[in-house]
């Protein structure tokens, strides 16, 4: 399993409507071959620090997800609206008790 994370601080103006768009987002992604999770998230400590946690269940599912149509157009589109953003790629591991 893939575990994403990514972590933007959105502009106060484009916040709201950053919002709404991932709502819709979130729906398609959803719906993808390999997608196990995809919540957004807002920071208790900042409101304009926002949180995405995605799981996927391959590697290969992952990329073909980033090179979906509807997800160049949402990083060409949500790119001005961060002053910043951060993502993480992470490989789970087995725990045992």
């Amino acid at each position: 399993m893939i575990i994403v994370t990514v972590t933007g601080k959105v502009k106060p103006q484009f916040k709201s409507l950053f919002i709404e768009h991932m709502a819709e987002l979130a729906k398609v992604v959803r719906a993808e071959d390999g997608c196990i999770t995809y919540h957004q998230n807002i920071s208790a400590d900042d409101e304009n620090t926002l949180f995405l946690y995605e799981e996927w269940q391959s590697e290969q599912q992952l990329q073909a997800h980033l090179a979906t149509a509807h997800m160049t157009e949402h990083f060409e589109m949500a790119r001005p609206w961060f002053d910043s953003v951060e993502m993480k790629t992470f490989e789970a591991t087995e725990t045992q008790a």
